[in-house]
């Protein structure tokens, strides 16, 4: 009989997983699950409600939980690590599967949440910072099954998962305590700076942002962001998880079609969602956000970068915070040889109906927001008032300059197009 898995949701087992034929993975829901949250109900994922229906052949379990993993690199680097090829969703989970984002925790059948004990933070050095980051190509986001730390977070960037006392102090996981802050140091194309700089933007825009910082280790810049899929425990204890899903588990979106272009989730499917599902506020906030990407010169934008938050006993769901948000067109990129490279303007999610960024326009926006069901009148108001906020914000927010001078371009042109 195949090693089973169980995927816990709070402290609350409400799945168990098989591996299938042709690296698919077998799902059967738990009666303790269903019990809690009953039938149909979308408190695991509004695309994967628990209780429907799964067949042999059904892609669903494998969509849902590949997009739990990270990208490329640190996809392959954990698969040798796990000692399976990089297809293998469950062998990958069930050697990393202990800390995903949200309130997920994927554990070996017969074991429950914290059972194991150990699970606790250690101060780290500043040299044992350095040689953490400098090992993330060895070790994605810093694993280490010595001290019983098995995580797993999509995206294709590298990162480095940790706690952090509240003296500001990092600190290294043990067993099962949950990773609160990712850390995101500068590669081969320095990023660090500028996403530090558009969420600084962000926060000054009226827009939902996690805590951020930006600073360095041994001159190396690293950006680092506060998990706002953890909360302080009100008895002083752990962590607590809270769960989310981003745009491609919410609709049964494999990671590979994350881009509209591919098949993904256009804008419009994501606010049909928050629509559906969610306040029906959140769908002009959705409308901001686009918008401020549009502004930013964001071209990256695609559904792993949009998420939801579920409550923990009600079907309720929210918009997640902003993140992730860069000025692509701001980037200095080069090639392998170390030539200059042209920043990629194809939008990952078209606007308007256009592909470009250099090419959308602040009617291009309000036509986007009429495909969702928003009055044109209310999103000529809400695109203005956000492109208005953007440029006075710009002067008195600190970051790097030329990012800076780029993104007030780009929203010029935006507003006045």
């Amino acid at each position: 009989m195949a090693e089973r898995l169980v995927a816990w949701l709070y402290d609350t087992p409400v799945a168990v997983l098989t591996p299938g034929p042709e690296f698919r993975i077998h799902l059967e829901w738990c009666p303790e699950g269903i019990e809690r949250w009953g039938n149909g109900s979308p408190a695991l994922s509004v695309g994967l409600r628990i209780g429907s229906p799964t067949g042999p052949r059904d892609m669903r379990g494998l969509d849902f939980f590949e997009n739990v993993l990270p990208e490329g690199p640190a996809l392959t680097r954990m698969a040798a690590l796990a000692g399976v090829r990089p297809a293998d969703t469950y062998g990958i989970l069930r050697a990393f599967g202990r800390d995903c984002a949200g309130a997920i925790t994927m554990l070996r059948e017969g074991e429950g949440p914290g059972e194991k004990g150990g699970s606790r933070y250690t101060p780290m050095t500043p040299g044992e910072l350095q040689r953490l980051i400098g090992a993330l190509d060895v070790a994605p986001l810093g694993v280490a099954p010595e001290r019983g730390f098995r995580p797993s977070l999509a995206g294709f960037q590298r990162k480095a998962l940790l706690g952090r006392a509240t003296d500001g102090t990092w600190q290294l996981p043990f067993g099962d305590a949950p990773s609160t802050w990712i850390l995101k140091p500068d590669g081969q194309h320095p990023m660090a700076a500028n996403e530090a700089t558009c969420l600084r933007l962000a926060t000054a825009s009226g827009l939902e942002v996690p805590e951020t910082e930006l600073f360095d280790v041994a001159g190396l810049p690293v950006y680092a962001v506060r998990r706002y899929d953890r909360h302080d425990s009100p008895d002083g204890g752990l962590p607590v998880r809270v769960h989310q899903e981003d745009g491609c588990q919410a609709t049964g979106t494999p990671p590979s079609l994350k881009y509209e272009e591919q098949g993904g989730p256009a804008l419009r499917d994501l606010a049909e969602l928050l629509r559906d599902f969610g306040d029906p506020r959140d769908v002009t906030a959705l409308l901001r956000r686009a918008t401020f990407n549009m502004a930013v010169g964001n071209a990256d934008a695609h559904a792993k970068n949009f998420s939801l938050l579920h409550d923990a006993d009600t079907p309720a769901v929210r918009l997640a915070p902003l993140y992730d948000v860069l000025s692509t067109i701001a980037l200095e990129l080069t090639d392998g040889t170390g030539q200059p490279m042209r920043a990629d303007t194809h939008l990952g999610q078209r606007v308007g109906g256009q592909t470009d960024i250099r090419k959308v326009t602040a009617a291009d926006l309000v036509n986007e927001a009429a495909t969702w069901g928003i009055r044109r009148t209310t999103a000529t108001a809400v695109v203005a008032e956000t492109l208005d906020r953007v440029l006075a914000a710009i002067p008195a927010t600190p970051g790097n300059d030329r990012v800076l001078a780029v993104i007030r371009d780009q929203a010029e042109r935006v507003t006045r197009s």
